[in-house]
C-alpha cells in the first residue's frame, strides 16, 4: 500500500494552511519506561537458555568423628528466551514526495521510531500485565504467584495471599513477604533487593504518589511517621497498563536483582531505502528482533488488587 497524494490532500494544494501532526515540534513523545524495569542482555543466538541453580542446603550438625554429610549443587529450572522480530514499511509514490509542501512525507523516520517506541513500551507492560497468568518464569508458575516450587522442596511466593488494592497496609505486607518469601531454590533466605520502582497505571498515580510521599501516615488521624517514605520507592506511572488499572507492581531498581529480561537480538534499525524498480516508489524500512519476558520471580512483587 503506497502514499500517495491524495492520502493527505492538504499536504499538496496550494491554500493556505496549517498541518500539524502527532509527534511535532509541540508534541513530545512519552519517555521509554521498559528501559528502568528490565535489565537489557545482547544475543547473538536464535534463542537464550536460561537455567537456575539449586545451591547446598543448611550445614547439619557433624558429631565428632562422625562422617561428613554431602550435597549437591543442582540445576533447577530452564527457559528459553527467543527474540520476536517486527517490522514496518512505509512506500510512498514519487509524486506524494515531490508535493510534500508542509514536510509531512519528511518526518517518515521519525514516525517509523514512535511507532516502534510504543510497541517496545506496551511489550514491557503485557509482562506485568500478564504476569498473573500466562506470563511465566523458569520455574513454569506465573511470574506473579502464590506457589513458586523451590526445587529442593518447598514454595515461595511474590504476591499476598489475598490481592488488594494498593494502600499503605497492602505495601507493608508487601515488604514483609518480600523479607520472608525471597528464598533460593535450596529454600534458604536471601536478602531482597533494596530500591523499588512501584509501576502503577494512571488511575493510581495519585494515589501511588500520597501514599509514598507523605510524610505522616496517609488517609488517617494517626499523627504517626508514614515509614514508606523513609524506604527507596519510586512511582512509574505506566500508561500503557491499561487491562486492570487497580493492580500494582514492585520491581527492583537493581538490575543485577531483577528477573526482568529485554533480550535484543537486533537493535532498532533503518535499513537504506530503496525504490522499486517497477513504479518509481519509494521504500522506507524499520526492523527490530527483541522480547520482553520474565526468568526469575524473586524480588518482584504485584497485587493484581481487591
Amino acid at each position: 500500500m503506497a502514499q500517495v497524494r491524495s492520502t493527505i490532500p492538504a499536504n499538496v494544494d496550494n491554500v493556505d494552511k496549517l498541518v500539524t501532526a502527532l509527534i511535532d515540534k509541540n508534541v513530545d513523545e512519552i519517555q521509554p519506561i521498559w528501559p528502568r524495569l528490565f535489565k537489557k542482555q545482547s544475543t547473538g543466538k536464535k534463542f537464550e537458555r536460561i537455567v537456575t541453580v539449586a545451591p547446598f542446603g543448611d550445614v547439619p550438625e557433624k558429631p565428632e568423628g562422625e562422617e561428613y554429610a554431602t550435597d549437591l549443587i543442582e540445576q533447577a529450572y530452564t527457559k528459553d528466551v527467543t527474540p520476536i522480530e517486527f517490522g514496518l514499511m512505509f512506500e510512498v509514490t514519487e509524486t506524494a514526495e515531490e508535493d510534500d509542501l508542509e514536510n509531512i512525507l519528511a518526518k517518515k523516520a521519525r514516525f517509523l521510531v514512535f511507532s516502534m517506541r510504543q510497541v517496545e513500551d506496551k511489550n514491557g507492560a503485557n509482562v506485568l500485565a500478564n504476569g498473573f497468568t500466562t506470563q511465566t518464569t523458569a520455574d513454569g508458575v506465573a511470574l506473579f504467584s502464590t506457589a513458586h516450587t523451590l526445587k529442593k522442596g518447598g514454595t515461595a511466593k511474590n504476591r499476598p495471599s489475598s490481592d488488594a488494592d494498593l494502600s499503605v497496609t497492602s505495601l507493608q505486607q508487601a515488604f514483609i513477604d518480600l523479607d520472608t518469601e525471597t528464598k533460593l531454590e535450596s529454600g534458604q533466605l536471601a536478602m531482597p533487593a533494596k530500591g523499588y520502582y512501584l509501576v502503577v497505571a494512571p488511575a493510581n498515580r495519585f494515589n501511588a504518589l500520597k501514599i509514598i510521599n507523605s510524610v505522616k501516615d496517609p488517609e488517617s488521624a494517626n499523627n504517626a511517621v508514614n515509614p514508606l517514605s523513609d524506604l527507596d520507592i519510586t512511582v512509574i506511572v505506566n500508561p500503557f497498563l491499561t487491562a486492570d488499572t487497580d493492580a500494582w507492581y514492585m520491581v527492583p531498581k537493581d538490575k543485577d536483582a531483577n528477573g526482568l529480561l529485554w533480550l535484543q537480538r537486533k537493535p532498532m534499525m533503518q535499513p537504506p531505502p530503496m525504490t522499486d524498480a517497477r513504479t518509481g516508489n519509494r521504500l522506507y524500512k524499520l526492523r527490530e528482533r527483541f522480547v520482553a519476558d520474565s526468568v526469575d520471580w524473586r524480588n518482584s512483587y504485584a497485587s493484581v488488587g481487591a
